[in-house]
């Protein structure tokens, strides 16, 4: 009880699902998405717009939004209690800042901020045409079209690699929803 579980990987590996499977798994636990609201809701302007302006400033928009929902993250531990299953968090965006060229470092305590670290991370891992199957299907974003890009993409995975030790893989390719939730849970409950 009281862990923060973050579910993350790349687009379309199945990190809404899993995390809302998870959720409704455990009677008591709450579920969040980076960005929470109020950052949710100019999320698109600020990818479409500011990165290529100023991938810093960039930064820093989802940089203040993990501060945020850490305070959030925070609060309900406190009134509420049970886990937190968080879909994406820091680790993303210090993964795609990094992918992107941005110099930023994976420090959840500094002294301007605080952001609360997991007790678990876990990476859905996919295979790459599978994860092409799964957007056609529910259709493609701005993040996604820009995973297109195959230096990207692969920049994203080395950056992940690069924080091997602060994940657990699970593999997603042609497992259903219902046994990559028992995988999890295993490894929570471990």
């Amino acid at each position: 009880m009281n862990k923060l579980i973050v579910l993350t990987g790349l687009d379309g590996c199945g990190s809404t699902t899993v995390a809302e499977q998870l959720h409704l798994a455990d009677q008591g636990s709450t579920l969040f998405k980076s960005p929470p609201f109020p950052f949710s809701t100019n999320r698109n302007a600020i990818d479409e717009k500011v990165y290529h302006t100023s991938p810093a400033a960039h930064y820093l928009y989802y940089l203040s939004s993990n501060v945020y929902l850490t305070q959030l993250i925070n609060q309900t531990f406190a009134e509420k209690g049970g886990n937190v299953y968080c879909e994406r968090y820091f680790i993303d965006t210090v993964v795609s800042h990094r992918a992107k060229g941005v110099d930023v470092h994976y420090e959840h305590e500094t002294a301007l901020y605080h952001i609360r670290k997991p007790d678990y991370i876990f990476y859905l891992d996919v295979e790459e045409q599978e994860r092409q199957l799964r957007l056609n299907a529910r259709g493609r974003g701005f993040l996604d079209e820009q995973l297109n890009d195959e230096d990207l993409r692969q920049r994203f995975i080395e950056e992940f690699n690069a924080l091997e030790s602060e994940i657990i893989r699970i593999p997603t390719t042609d497992r259903d929803i219902d046994e990559i939730v028992a995988d999890i849970q295993r490894h929570i409950q471990d």
